[in-house]
């Protein structure tokens, strides 16, 4: 009777997690890196509210840029597949004694994430580059506003 009521668990258990009646892992768990330092979006919104000295970049294509993007971002496409000289070329000009946010949208921060890191492996000080949890996704979600290119 016991391994009956074991098998049962077990066969539950996939049904559980589709319904999402627990969770099978941590957020952290759940991101790209998930030991690069993070950023909410209700911080950022906060900073840029204050008019805080710091550069956000969208590491999205260009067409998703120019449709809309957070307030001030610039745009250095993190593409994996393409080249990375042009790119590396362009993070080399950020500024280092600013704070940087990169964000994408994607749920796990992948493209953020990876853009960071490359940052962070050109010599920028981990203090200084963070990712923005969510990205464009919890910034939409939270109702903040994206600006279109001109």
């Amino acid at each position: 009777m016991k391994n009956r009521a074991f098998v049962l668990m077990l066969l539950a258990l996939p049904l559980f997690a589709l319904t999402g009646a627990f969770p099978l892992a941590s957020a952290k768990e759940k991101v790209v890196l998930p030991d690069l330092p993070r950023i909410t979006a209700e911080e950022l919104k906060q900073m840029i509210d204050k008019e805080a000295d710091l550069v956000i970049v969208d590491s999205r294509d260009s067409g998703s840029y120019t449709a809309g993007h957070i307030k001030g971002a610039i745009n250095i496409h993190y593409d994996p597949t393409a080249d990375p000289t042009q790119r590396q070329m362009m993070l080399i000009a950020l500024p280092m004694e600013k704070l940087i946010v990169t964000y994408c949208d994607c749920t796990d921060d992948a493209d953020s994430a990876q853009l960071a890191d490359e940052i962070y492996k050109l010599g920028y000080d981990r203090d200084k580059i963070k990712v923005l949890s969510g990205g464009s996704l919890r910034w939409v979600e939270l109702k903040y506003p994206m600006v279109p290119s001109n």
